[in-house]
């Protein structure tokens, strides 16, 4: 079977491919912006480039994938941005500015969508098939009691809503292929480094918790029977859209 991880150089993405390598002989083939070619680290794990934000290099990512595999069984989308060094979520609306906003949806929301896009023809359909993305809990719109952080709650759901309707569209033409958008908890990453401070130790999760219960999800329910993508918590909890 083979599992790619988009995201997987660092941080959840990484500790995630530990946990798969260490469970099961999937290949795992994980992307970074520092990789370079499609390269084969050992026997189950290969290594390539992709910046999900470059149109190009999506496009060399599917060529050098088609190449060398048949087929993707799971694509794993951990890619995600709240901060940078231009910009800190929103506390007001006079805080929000346009190229937050659409920093926060193109890589959040928009890039998901072209990468599958992209990859469509690779993808196994002619047996179970999942793409799973690390949404957000601050993504649900109903669940939003604080405010605040206007790009990244808008970009979660961007998110959200770009998977549910290639969903259904794909229950029509691939019904083997699920979505599941997972909230992967606070993880001790570079996302929630500047905001760890007011987090009590025991919320706070490592990587390799986090990975560690998102690969339940992800076994759990990947044969999942909705046509409609599962939007759950770490824990397995349904979050409501």
């Amino acid at each position: 079977m083979n599992v790619l991880i988009v995201g997987g150089a660092k941080g959840i993405g990484s500790a995630l491919a530990g946990i798969i390598a260490q469970k099961t002989n999937f290949q795992i083939i994980k992307t970074s912006r520092s990789y370079g070619k499609l390269t084969q680290r050992d026997k189950h794990h290969w290594e390539i480039c992709c910046d999900v934000n470059n149109a190009k290099s999506i496009d060399a990512l599917q060529q050098q994938l088609q190449h060398q595999f048949n087929n993707i069984d799971w694509l794993i989308n951990c890619v995600g941005i709240l901060h940078s060094d231009d910009f800190t979520p929103e506390k007001s609306l006079r805080a929000v500015n346009a190229i937050q906003l659409i920093t926060n949806y193109h890589t959040n929301a928009i890039s998901h969508l072209l990468l599958i896009q992209a990859l469509e023809k690779l993808f196994n359909k002619k047996s179970h098939a999942l793409i799973a993305s690390l949404s957000a809990r601050i993504g649900s719109i109903e669940d939003n009691h604080l405010g605040g952080w206007y790009a990244y709650r808008m970009s979660k759901a961007a998110l959200n809503m770009g998977l549910k309707t290639l969903a259904i569209e794909w229950s029509r033409k691939y019904p083997l292929i699920k979505f599941l958008l997972l909230h992967p908890g606070t993880t001790d990453t570079d996302l929630s480094a500047p905001f760890q401070r007011n987090i009590p130790d025991r919320q706070l999760q490592t990587t390799s918790q986090t990975a560690q219960l998102l690969w339940t999800q992800l076994q759990k329910h990947q044969n999942h029977t909705s046509c409609l993508p599962l939007f759950l918590d770490q824990k397995g909890h349904t979050i409501p859209w």
